[in-house]
């Protein structure tokens, strides 16, 4: 359930004084997005914008805040909590794309509150204020109602600015949904709408004459996220909202929107991002010094990556001996894990033996020896 819009795209001729005069014609429809995949480790501003410092009026009893939108350990936290905002008793978050999208596959991974009167939801929207193309209310929705999180809401709007279509249904889940992160989505395409829970189909609206579903071509819609109270016009829909006394939390862990109507609603979540750093640089993550069995011995595996933590294959290392052995193997090529593993000459007596490297290289990358973990280690036999 949301709200927003601009005037719908016309060329309106306006008759004064028996002359035509050609109106200043509105605003053009968006483009549609493609396709994309957030794992949600951080806000992306290309993509997402917080809601902040306005409010969407009865039945929202909050305003919203972009402070309530938090990104932390890998997952989107929206918070509600008792923070008077523009009138309202409560503040809460929400999250918006900031293009708009139309036929495919839209998932979600999340977690929603669970507390009676609370909304936790994952859907798509556009109106009047949030133009698609016509201006009219359009919405599909996934909706968690915070007093039984075992069952979960879909619905959909088509054209409708006056709310006036009653479409929703609810779904028994067999388990809590405010337990552990699930994958929630559904396949919008002309034909109609359908509802996956972790991959597997579980309600479907087919379009008709008497009660369409809603079109790309008269309207795309923005993806939105978003977590919030009822006030006492909406307490027989979501129950009754009474603060618990501690902040509420609707947690996504990521987002996923597949272009076309040939696209498949999976559930499987999204490979991690590769890691941070340059992959053409190498250097030493670790040196690991043992003694043999009798103690006579010392070998040192040394462990090469790349600057996204990856093992290198076949790199030449090079080191030195010193302290108690001074003289061993010094030349060495990793194997298939990145792991060079040199052995000491043999001695009987104790002491302290260090070993360092002193190069490593493979063909097309560099060594960036001042990102070593590790260039020296020593151990005592």
């Amino acid at each position: 359930m949301a709200r927003t819009g601009t005037a719908a795209l016309a060329m309106l001729a306006v008759v004064v004084a028996g002359v035509a005069v050609a109106a200043k014609p509105g605003p053009r429809p968006p483009t549609a997005q493609g396709a994309f995949t957030d794992n949600l480790d951080a806000l992306d501003s290309t993509r997402w914008a917080r809601a902040d410092g306005w409010k969407n009026g009865s039945p929202f009893d909050n305003g919203w805040r972009a402070d309530h939108a938090t990104f932390a350990d890998g997952v989107l936290d929206l918070r509600l909590d008792d923070v008077p905002t523009l009138g309202e008793p409560y503040a809460s978050g929400e999250v918006r794309t900031n293009g708009y999208y139309g036929y495919g596959c839209y998932e979600a991974s999340f977690r929603p509150a669970r507390a009676s009167g609370a909304v936790s939801a994952f859907f798509t929207f556009a109106g009047p204020y949030d133009n698609g193309g016509n201006g009219k209310h359009n919405e599909i929705d996934v909706e968690f109602l915070g007093y039984d999180t075992t069952r979960v809401q879909f619905n959909f709007w088509t054209n409708d600015d006056g709310y006036a279509s009653r479409n929703e249904a609810l779904v028994d889940l067999g388990f809590d949904a405010a337990d552990a992160f699930h994958a929630y989505g559904f396949k919008w395409t002309a034909a109609g709408i359908a509802w996956y829970v972790d991959g597997n189909l579980v309600y479907q609206a087919s379009d008709s004459a008497t009660n369409p579903t809603p079109k790309a071509g008269e309207s795309l819609q923005k993806i939105m996220l978003n977590l919030w109270p009822v006030d006492a016009t909406a307490s027989a829909w979501a129950g009754t909202f009474q603060y618990p006394g501690q902040p509420l939390h609707a947690r996504y862990d990521w987002v996923r929107y597949t272009a076309g109507a040939d696209c498949a609603v999976t559930g499987n979540p999204p490979p991690p991002p590769p890691p941070a750093g340059d992959p053409t640089t190498i250097h030493v993550h670790e040196l690991a010094p043992a003694l043999d069995a009798r103690a006579t011995q010392v070998i040192v595996k040394a462990t090469i990556v790349d600057g996204q933590g990856r093992p290198v294959a076949d790199a030449a290392v090079n080191g030195a001996w010193s302290g108690a052995i001074t003289s061993g193997d010094t030349a060495r090529r990793t194997d298939a894990s990145g792991v060079a593993t040199f052995y000491s000459a043999r001695l009987r007596t104790p002491g302290t033996v260090q070993f360092c490297v002193t190069a490593v290289a493979r063909s097309g990358l560099t060594y960036a020896a001042a990102a070593n973990l590790e260039t020296c280690d020593s151990i005592t036999k």
